[in-house]
């Protein structure tokens, strides 16, 4: 196995569970993937914002919720539009928001009404139909659904950017759904030792001396992995669990391109929100996408006395960083200026894009023999990369190879 991502720890805990003898090798120096997280002089930084969505069939059936000690965001958002952030809560989930998120100007009443169509359309049926469903553009989907440019612009295009970093909302529309539907049925959340916990609490599931870290690959048969250097390891099978621009050097499949992102880690010695709420940027101007006070989500985000905030943008650019921080100031004051810089995560490759017709295959075995899995092939989630790897072990049990 080479990779020790989400889909490929995934994979190598239900191989190993069953039986089989396996070798995980990772060129980084932990597990994890693109889901890591680093201690910086007393604060957790998870590799740019990361949550994780408890609605996530997958992930339900996988991970231990009660040993990651889940810690839970507020349902809605808090808007930036204007001078001054609105509440725009789930009433459905939380009666006491109803007021506030009818008062919120992010659209008309009819709007808000839709909102709920949305919601049932999204959570009817079993998920399997879901992905099955007609298929356009996340904003052509909104469009016929009759929202406002008003509503698409102030609220949902950056609360669905900021998970799925599609800020033209030209991806599919079924992801759309899909992740309407996580956040109707479930919370947003983070372990609290951070996003960190999860591969580890995977990696931890593996056999004794299976994970080999720091043990980067240059080729690949279906017979032998080469590491990079020279030394030649033989293998029953081999099984490509990288991120997409990895497995296309290895095995030729295809790249068809990454969404990027950029995140600010500061300290404060205030938090400039109190709440566990997510901060939506509905202004329609500026760099911002989103904001999280992550320490009021998780107290250990941050060492006694000190906030940990993450500000995010879909972009990579130079000069970015300052005027996220000029954003910052207009919104918070002077205080803000004084926040300390802990650390910046520009990440271009953040999620594989997955565009209208993407084929969610799972799982698949190359023309060479060679077995591949990873969110690329399903979808760019959590969810998916820990489905792609399980469908993978099935299909291994399927075909009686063990």
């Amino acid at each position: 196995m080479i990779g020790a991502g989400m889909a490929g720890l995934a994979a190598a805990v239900e191989l190993a569970e069953a039986g089989d003898e396996l070798v995980v090798l990772e060129a980084s120096d932990g597990p994890g993937g693109r889901v890591r997280t680093d201690s910086v002089d007393g604060h957790l930084l998870d590799r740019g914002f990361q949550i994780l969505l408890t609605a996530y069939p997958e992930a339900q059936r996988l991970l231990d919720y009660d040993a990651l000690d889940l810690r839970p965001f507020a349902p809605g958002a808090l808007v930036r539009i204007g001078a001054a952030f609105h509440r725009v809560g789930d009433p459905l989930r939380e009666p006491t928001s109803l007021l506030d998120t009818v008062r919120a100007p992010i659209g008309s009443p009819l709007d808000k009404a839709r909102i709920l169509a949305l919601r049932r359309a999204a959570t009817s049926g079993d998920l399997a139909e879901l992905w099955h469903r007609p298929e356009t553009s996340a904003a052509e989907r909104l469009r016929e659904a009759g929202f406002s440019t008003s509503m698409i612009e102030r609220f949902l295009r950056p609360l669905f950017s900021g998970i799925t970093l599609d800020s033209s909302l030209g991806g599919s529309s079924r992801v759309l759904e899909f992740v309407f539907r996580m956040l109707s049925t479930g919370d947003a959340a983070v372990p609290a030792r951070g996003m960190g916990a999860i591969p580890e609490q995977l990696a931890a599931r593996l056999p004794a001396g299976a994970l080999r870290l720091s043990t980067p690959v240059a080729a690949v048969s279906d017979s032998s992995v080469t590491l990079e250097n020279g030394e030649t390891l033989s293998a029953g099978r081999v099984i490509v669990a990288t991120g997409m621009t990895e497995a296309a050097k290895l095995t030729g499949l295809d790249d068809r391109g990454w969404r990027g992102v950029t995140s600010v880690w500061l300290a404060a010695d205030e938090p400039p929100i109190t709440e566990p709420m997510l901060v939506l940027n509905g202004s329609g101007f500026g760099p911002i996408n989103s904001m999280a006070v992550m320490s009021q989500v998780s107290p250990n985000y941050a060492p006694p006395g000190s906030s940990t905030i993450v500000v995010s943008s879909p972009e990579i650019r130079p000069g970015l960083v300052a005027d996220m921080r000029r954003q910052l100031a207009s919104w918070f004051g002077p205080a803000a200026n004084r926040w300390t810089e802990l650390r910046i995560d520009e990440i271009a490759r953040a999620q594989p894009t997955h565009p209208v017709g993407h084929d969610r295959t799972g799982a698949i075995q190359t023309g060479s023999g060679i077995w591949v899995c990873g969110d690329h092939l399903r979808d760019a989630s959590i969810n998916g990369a820990i489905g792609s790897g399980r469908a993978l072990a099935r299909s291994l049990s399927d075909a009686g190879a063990g």
